[in-house]
């Protein structure tokens, strides 16, 4: 799809064009899937969200549309609901609601537990601006003999509509992070609500447009893979397959490739990487040789023992010795191999010149796909830290892209040193295919798609 076309409908249906007022009310979707923190007393497991940036864009995303007169009711998800049900991440939104509470003190918000589908207009009656709603968990919403509202979408949009379509001034999606799914908040069908795109959603479409642009063209670009998922490797493949990119990896997609090489892990890390993708890995091979400059790491940060106490650099032949280490991150000789190796060593060339911008400082395009450190700087994370400040320090443009990723860059002191897109999955998805599914998926647009 033309990125002219989305611009299109991203601009003529921006929430900044609202202006009917009848009930006042305005459904938004939005991303808090957060971190959590885990913790057991008693016998007990209590979670509880962690702050993230997700939750600090929400909160501005709300005082946006505060100020515009609205009330704002919130729709969003926390954990992935999977064909045995919820994982162990999906939570009451309960948690969130407190969390934007405290943040925006001018703001009460309001947390409704009742089940999404039961609620009527009688449900928000005495709300006016300087009132916001969380709903609960979308995840955990269930039609009666259905199934899952979110994943059910045919029959989750009737229902979705007959109970919001009579309540709703606006539907407003400011979840770019999640736009490359088709489920019933992300691309409702409603009969008289227009839907809109927040904030939220245009910036980060209107950023990751530029790093596509830049991908498609003839100029290079610098890649860095991370991450704790399984289900990116096709998307990789696709921009491994432009010769402009020079990429590096670490997580578990360089994990992977070193065992679609034929290298030994240790047990404990081949047991955990076997058949999570190894057989993609090796076609991802295949398309490196002929595409791509990339690079893997020649070491890694390995916890030792089921304690996990001792915490050692090993290189990739020792930490196939350890049958109960359990890889971390890259190593410390992988840093410096990335750094001066690769990354100041092509800057240094007459090609890396182009990378130049107008301030001066030298664009470095990091892809940080869904790394998920949740926060623990003292484990997962160990020697990306100190990777991303020593290539500030070298006035290089840092654009992480990411989901926990790009959240624990933030938490983690840079601020806006880095340039930050939280979309992770979504992300890459458009850089790799220039789709974006909430919007294709949605009969709601289809005149914009129409051949004249």
């Amino acid at each position: 799809m033309s990125k002219m076309v989305y611009q299109k409908i991203i601009q003529e249906n921006s929430f900044e064009n609202m202006k009917k007022k009848s009930t006042g009310l305005v459904g938004v979707r939005v991303d808090i899937n957060s971190p959590l923190s885990i913790d057991e007393f008693e016998g007990k497991e209590y979670k509880r969200v962690v702050k993230s940036p997700r939750l600090d864009v929400c909160a501005d995303t709300i005082l946006r549309i505060t100020k515009m007169g609205y009330v704002p009711i919130i729709f969003a998800h926390q954990g992935r609901w999977t064909k045995d049900g919820p994982d162990e991440s999906c939570i009451s939104l309960k948690s969130h609601a407190d969390m934007l509470d405290g943040m925006l003190y001018n703001i009460n918000i309001h947390f409704q537990d009742d089940p999404i589908l039961k609620l009527s207009e009688y449900d928000f009656l005495g709300l006016g601006p300087g009132d916001a709603i969380v709903l609960e968990n979308t995840r955990m919403q269930m039609i009666p003999n259905v199934g899952s509202m979110e994943s059910k979408v045919d029959e989750g949009r009737k229902v979705f509509n007959k109970v919001f379509d009579s309540i709703l001034d606006y539907y407003i999606i400011d979840a770019f992070p999640t736009s490359h799914r088709t489920n019933t908040t992300m691309a409702p069908i409603f009969d008289h609500t227009p839907v809109m795109f927040g904030p939220e959603f245009i910036n980060e479409f209107n950023e990751i447009s530029k790093i596509r642009k830049r991908l498609y063209s003839a100029q290079p670009i610098m890649f860095g893979f991370g991450g704790a998922k399984f289900d990116k490797l096709d998307n990789m493949k696709i921009i491994l397959e432009r010769k402009n990119v020079i990429a590096f990896f670490g997580g578990i997609p360089a994990q992977l490739l070193l065992r679609a090489q034929g290298y030994s892990l240790g047990e404990k890390n081949n047991e955990f990487l076997d058949n999570r993708g190894v057989d993609v890995a090796k076609e991802l091979l295949k398309t490196m040789k002929e595409g791509a400059d990339c690079y893997l790491p020649i070491d890694f940060t390995v916890k030792i023992g089921e304690t996990g106490r001792t915490i050692r650099t090993l290189s990739i032949a020792d930490t196939s010795k350890y049958s109960d280490g359990f890889i971390l991150d890259i190593g410390e000789h992988t840093v410096d191999y990335f750094i001066n190796d690769v990354i100041l060593s092509f800057l240094s060339t007459q090609g890396g010149y182009i990378l130049n911008n107008h301030n001066g400082k030298r664009e470095f395009e990091w892809l940080f796909v869904q790394a998920g450190p949740y926060g623990k700087v003292d484990e997962y994370g160990l020697n990306t830290l100190p990777f991303i400040a020593r290539l500030l320090k070298k006035d290089l443009n840092i654009t992480i892209l990411g989901g926990d990723s790009a959240a624990y860059m933030r938490t983690s002191g840079f601020g806006d040193a880095i340039n930050l897109i939280l979309s992770g999955g979504a992300a890459l998805s458009y850089l790799a295919n220039g789709k974006i599914k909430c919007i294709d998926d949605n009969p709601t647009f289809s005149k914009y798609f129409s051949k004249k």
